[in-house]
């Protein structure tokens, strides 16, 4: 779902898929999102004219993780059938698939130069591959349970991994040794982020807790505590000054970097919330939940500035858009739908509206303006004419395997 965070209203509900939406992940340049599928598919959507590609039969399993890339050029899609691809975003042919995981691909990243591919995996193990040429450059071995999360450091030179063995291991990029390892969590590390300094790392555990760990070093120097069940994931600020955590305690709470001190404490869900999400600007943060809710909260004030509630299952995720400038905020749903919302933003509250969204693997884009678009072919004009599109195209493409893809 879309949502329109000055309005608080659904702008858009993308169904089209025909199982659980796994993840879901905008491009660096905010004009497309992509979303993977327990049915085995990859869905590129595009932000401007509502349109979708399917790319069928992407994964022989479920597609468990999605990365564009820092170019906004590609997107890593990781599943269940232990394989990783990379997809063009503009046309979704695929242009490698990268083989050699033994269990499933739970996660994978872009080093921030982008010519790296970290992939963790069922099997305990971290896999570094050179994004050109697809190459599998090292295996990383060391964890003794499965690896939750995996993280570059800013210079892209050192790699982070966090797994339900309690520990988080430091490897090098290039020669693929590990290079440290952090030892302090009680229960499953599922989420590892560096911060902006470069030199910081945050962990959020199973033992309802967040650590800080000095690189230098090699010790946690701050412990984050006030969570009272599993801490599902941390994120940073844009700014840098403060983290977010979310749990299975129905709770976000927003930590103040310099202090270690919780700032605030964000109450109003009714069951674990799984996914949070900074906006570009960091003014407002978004929440996933498990209660059939999503909801955007002033980080400043802690007031909850929008619920939408009318989701029929589970919400696992939410993405916004990476421009500043654009206001957009994405979702996935256990139904197998991902909604496109604006997000407009008055004095006192915000509304999410939503802009596009296909139903049974049909889009629906009634009154959305293609006046003006480039790139359409000839085949995706109709289609979105017959599903309620209005104006013209600027120009229409001629390539014939260029083609919107409407059913799965």
């Amino acid at each position: 779902m879309l949502w329109d965070v000055e309005t608080g209203l659904c702008c858009h509900t993308l169904t089209g898929h025909s199982g659980s939406i796994a993840i879901v992940a905008y491009s660096p340049k905010g004009d497309q999102v992509a979303s993977g599928s327990f049915d085995k598919t990859l869905r590129l959507w595009d932000v401007s004219t509502c349109s979708s590609r399917l790319v069928s039969g992407c994964h022989d399993s479920s597609v468990m993780a999605i990365r564009c890339s820092p170019k906004g050029d590609q997107i890593a899609s990781g599943g269940r059938d232990k394989m990783i691809r990379l997809w063009d975003m503009e046309t979704g042919a695929c242009r490698l698939t990268l083989s050699g995981h033994t269990y499933t691909v739970s996660g994978v990243v872009y080093s921030p130069q982008g010519d790296w591919i970290a992939s963790g995996c069922g099997n305990n193990s971290v896999r570094l591959w050179k994004t050109e040429s697809g190459r599998c450059q090292h295996v990383l071995t060391g964890h003794t349970d499965w690896v939750n999360s995996v993280a570059f450091s800013p210079e892209g030179d050192v790699i982070a991994s966090a797994s339900e063995d309690t520990t988080v291991r430091l490897w090098d990029v290039v020669n693929g040794y590990c290079r440290m390892v952090l030892n302090a969590h009680s229960g499953g590390v599922s989420s590892v982020i560096y911060l902006s300094d470069g030199n910081t790392l945050a962990t959020g555990s199973r033992d309802q807790t967040i650590r800080l760990w000095n690189l230098d070093t090699e010790e946690c120097y701050r412990v984050l505590s006030g969570h009272t069940s599993w801490v599902r994931e941390v994120v940073s600020s844009p700014q840098g000054d403060q983290i977010a955590s979310s749990g299975d305690d129905m709770t976000i709470r927003l930590w103040d970097m310099e202090s270690g001190e919780c700032r605030l404490t964000l109450t109003g869900h009714t069951d674990g919330v799984w996914g949070i999400s900074y906006s570009a600007n960091g003014k407002l943060l978004a929440s996933a939940s498990l209660d059939k809710t999503v909801r955007l909260w002033d980080v400043s004030s802690g007031e909850c500035r929008a619920v939408v509630d009318h989701f029929p299952d589970f919400v696992y995720c939410v993405a916004w858009c990476a421009s500043s400038d654009v206001n957009y905020l994405f979702t996935g749903c256990d139904d197998g739908s991902v909604l496109k919302w604006k997000v407009i933003e008055e004095e006192d509250k915000c509304h999410l509206q939503l802009q596009w969204s296909a139903s049974k693997g049909a889009l629906t884009v009634k009154g959305a303006s293609i006046q003006g678009t480039r790139g359409l072919s000839a085949q995706d004009k109709q289609l979105l004419k017959q599903r309620g599109a209005v104006g013209e195209p600027e120009s229409l493409l001629c390539e014939p395997n260029k083609q919107l893809v409407t059913t799965a």
